[in-house]
């Protein structure tokens, strides 16, 4: 991200913050709970690398969604850090199902 040649000075993202929007974002994607999604932040030549592991809601072609949603989450980590991210990883752990409402 470039802050422009007024701003002195650098912005940097401290691994914890890179971890917390990956996995935001990924959570999103999934469309499973932040807390049920994890993600590890690694090195793929030089880019960041993303292993992530948690649920994806259920519906057709889980296998499918799944490499989009890898592709979507490495894009949009990449617009949101200025950072090029080199890989997404996705290990699923299980399905999270809508909530049916009981009526009485």
């Amino acid at each position: 991200m470039n802050a422009g040649p007024d701003v002195p000075g650098r912005v940097e993202i401290t691994a914890r913050a890179l971890n917390s929007l990956a996995r935001a974002v990924a959570a999103e994607r999934l469309g499973a709970p932040a807390k049920r999604v994890r993600v590890g932040l690694g090195d793929a030549s030089g880019a960041l690398s993303l292993d992530i592991t948690g649920p994806i809601a259920a519906g057709d072609d889980i296998v499918g969604r799944s490499s989009r949603v890898a592709e979507e989450v490495k894009g949009r980590v990449g617009e949101l850090t200025g950072r090029r991210v080199g890989s997404a990883h996705i290990e699923l752990t299980g399905l999270v199902r809508e909530r049916e409402t009981r009526t009485v």
